[in-house]
């Protein structure tokens, strides 16, 4: 029996956590007389699927993912590829079968897909307030952990995982009748599936984690009372001491460099890559503080994966330059700097930039400007996570407004 993380409902965005990815193609870039919905199937191995329901328009796929819209447009040198925004991913379909490939993993990394056309009822389920909760523990031999929180409409449910550092993003899925759980997300990145027993006293037990075709784990989950927390706090990137401080190369290709003590006003250092989802959450909240501060600079640091192959440090530029592309970030003009900074690992990131004592992850972010200690905060909560990321954008807001309080 397939096992098959899906849900086939239409969300609202949410102030809490929703996902919702639209998918269809066609070969040769235009349809002929079919239904413009259906569901694009992910076979992430012989028993397990993530189904995600779509529509496109024209020869144009639109992926709805909650709140956001992506927009696939058709590859002007592949077909019948459509370019995955942002992550410079492939999604390539002939005769309704095909392939997503991620161009950031090693190797020729894709993972087989399926379009089946189908007529979708649009209906929006009736949330509740109510927020389930349970503590997660992945793995054995080194185990991790995260926190689910879960709502629920009848059989469909969505929500997000935490972690000490982050989230998972938006989730989607369903609760069957025999206690079964699925749970799937497909952001460009991110192909994520979870299925799990729901027992009677609440506890989610026999779950496996897949992402991709690349890894999977083992789970459980021990349900909590609202409003508890099961998280520890996770360690922090500190200030050496040392000068505020990056050298890198421009997108143009040129060699620059920057240091703090030639600020004249509040600058914002985000170490990232364009791998990194959470890192666009971030970037989004950014774009958002630099409109409302017309001196704010940003300076993404970007640790690009690749860089040790044959005309990777090119493809790497090229690939940034599509990514300040794809969020608009030319806008702002010279205020948002993208360099290429180094590797695609914390411990080469605090090698480059030694100013900090350790990356703990990525998004790291900088705020210097205005004398005294800098303000670092480690990770990013997006806005599938509801009040945490209410009070990431509360953090952020006082830090470009002079706070020095670090996380």
């Amino acid at each position: 029996m397939l096992r098959n993380c899906t849900s086939g409902m239409s969300m609202v965005a949410s102030a809490v956590m929703v996902i919702l990815l639209s998918a269809c193609s066609t070969p040769s870039h235009a349809p002929s007389e079919r239904v413009p919905t259906g569901t694009l199937t992910f076979s992430l191995n012989d028993t397990t699927q993530v189904r995600i329901p779509g529509v496109w328009q024209g020869d144009t796929l639109i992926l709805r993912n909650s709140n956001e819209t992506l927009t696939l447009k058709p590859s002007d040198s592949l077909d019948p590829t459509w370019a995955i925004p942002v992550f410079d991913g492939r999604l390539t379909l002939q005769s309704d079968t095909g392939f997503w490939q991620d161009v950031l993993r090693p190797g020729t990394y894709r993972v087989p897909v399926r379009w089946q056309a189908e007529t979708q009822a649009e209906t929006t389920p009736a949330w509740t307030g109510d927020t389930l909760s349970w503590a997660l523990t992945f793995g054995a031999d080194d185990p991790w952990y995260g926190q689910l929180f879960l709502q629920q409409s009848g059989t469909s449910c969505r929500g997000s995982i935490a972690t000490a550092t982050g989230d998972f993003r938006y989730l989607h899925g369903s609760i069957e009748g025999d206690g079964t759980l699925r749970l799937q997300t497909f952001d460009g990145a991110h192909l994520f599936c979870f299925a799990a027993n729901l027992g009677d006293d609440g506890s989610l037990s026999a779950g496996t984690f897949w992402s991709g075709t690349h890894y999977a784990t083992s789970f459980y989950g021990t349900p909590l009372d609202a409003g508890t927390t099961a998280l520890e706090a996770a360690p922090k990137a500190e200030w050496t001491g040392l000068p505020v401080f990056y050298a890198g190369i421009a997108l143009d290709g040129d060699s620059t460099s920057w240091e703090a003590s030639n600020a004249d006003h509040l600058h914002v250092l985000s170490i990232m890559g364009s791998w990194c989802p959470n890192c666009m959450d971030e970037h989004r909240l950014l774009a958002t503080l630099m409109e409302q501060h017309p001196t704010l600079h940003v300076h993404t640091l970007a640790f690009e994966r690749g860089l040790d192959k044959e005309g990777g440090t090119q493809r790497a530029l090229d690939r940034l330059a599509r990514y300040s592309d794809h969020m608009g970030l030319d806008r702002f003009g010279d205020r948002w700097h993208v360099v290429l900074t180094g590797p695609a690992s914390k411990t080469r990131a605090q090698a480059a930039l030694p100013f900090l004592d350790r990356v703990v992850s990525f998004p790291t972010t900088i705020v210097v400007g205005g004398g005294g200690a800098p303000w670092i905060h480690s990770g990013f909560n997006g806005p599938a996570m509801g009040p945490a990321h209410d009070l990431e954008v509360a953090r952020f807001a006082a830090a470009v407004s002079g706070s020095t309080e670090s996380r």
